[in-house]
């Protein structure tokens, strides 16, 4: 049981600190794609933490690991199986039933997210069959309207959604940075992600690394796609068409696609600073490892602890 107790610590730890952590940090400004990573490495890790700890709990014998970690914890090892039995059999019998029960809601969530989601794109993707028309770019979709708009559309296939008044506001190079943002978003598959998000934040809004994650991961995938632009083209360049088309009060796109909100301040200035020429792929990977590793120890050092204090007073 030590390596299941362990486990689910460290999936507590990840979703009530991480969150703290991750929107502190002023490394979303310059490297949006490491906290993105950092973001998605701890929901990965809390999901995957509290499913093996379930997994071990139902098991009839002890994974390999659960050795090592009694030679460590041995005084939480001679303190658990000197407790009577019935007690380890509540602990498996409650986790067991929270984690079907919460796993239930999810996947009913996600269902419902999807199909309505579904229902409300192929709604829109049959009004503009109608009423928007294609030129020399196959994947945008020219909308015959005065008001400067962008915005992608997530599918099969995905495509980008523009207004006559964007084109004849911005400089064909502009023109061109918003396409290059939006693209990048159908590109990386970014509708999926901040899906996801909204699912488990829907579904488990009690857990503050659920709940948070929405918002934070929305900013971050703006700025992810905001640099993909600057690359095409030049950090300069996408400043200055974010801010004409802020400057000219453009409503929202559709509440379901990635769009521009509140963070256009926090896109400006993350345009100031130097563009990373290529995706920081070890960055990337040591963000990953920091998130799960960090606190794992922390949980060992908790377990280790309160365990020896324990047998302290018990004896």
């Amino acid at each position: 049981m030590s390596l299941a107790l362990l486990l689910l610590v460290a999936a507590a730890l990840i979703a009530t600190v991480m969150p703290r952590v991750l929107e502190s940090t002023r490394l979303a400004v310059t490297r949006p794609a490491v906290v993105l990573v950092a973001w998605l490495t701890s929901i990965g890790a809390v999901l995957l933490f509290t499913g093996s700890a379930v997994l071990m709990l139902l098991g009839p014998e002890h994974p390999p690991a659960e050795a090592a970690v009694d030679a460590v914890l041995r005084c939480l090892s001679a303190f658990h199986h000197t407790t009577r039995p019935w007690v380890s059999d509540v602990m498996t019998i409650v986790t067991t039933c929270a984690a079907m029960a919460l796993t239930a809601r999810a996947v009913v969530f996600s269902r419902r997210h999807r199909a309505v989601r579904q229902r409300v794109q192929q709604r829109h993707r049959d009004t503009l069959s109608v009423v928007a028309r294609r030129r020399s770019e196959s994947d945008v979709m020219w909308l015959d309207h005065a008001v400067p708009l962008a915005y992608a559309v997530g599918g099969r296939p995905g495509f980008v959604v523009a207004t006559d008044g964007l084109s004849s506001m911005l400089t064909h190079r502009e023109r061109d940075a918003v396409l290059a943002h939006e693209r990048a978003h159908l590109r990386g598959h970014h509708h999926r992600i901040a899906a996801f998000c909204d699912v488990l934040a829907t579904a488990l809004p009690f857990v503050p690394l659920f709940r948070r994650a929405p918002r934070a991961v929305r900013t971050l995938l703006e700025l992810l796609a905001d640099h993909h632009a600057a690359r095409a083209t030049s950090p300069a360049v996408v400043r200055s068409a974010l801010a004409a088309v802020t400057s000219a009060g453009t409503p929202l796109a559709p509440e379901w696609s990635l769009r521009a909100g509140d963070d256009t301040a926090v896109r400006l200035e993350s345009l100031a600073f130097d563009v990373p020429r290529r995706f920081p792929r070890f960055a990337c990977l040591s963000a990953a490892i920091t998130v799960v590793t960090v606190p794992a120890l922390a949980s060992l050092a908790f377990v280790t602890l309160s365990s020896v204090g324990a047998c302290l007073l018990l004896s």
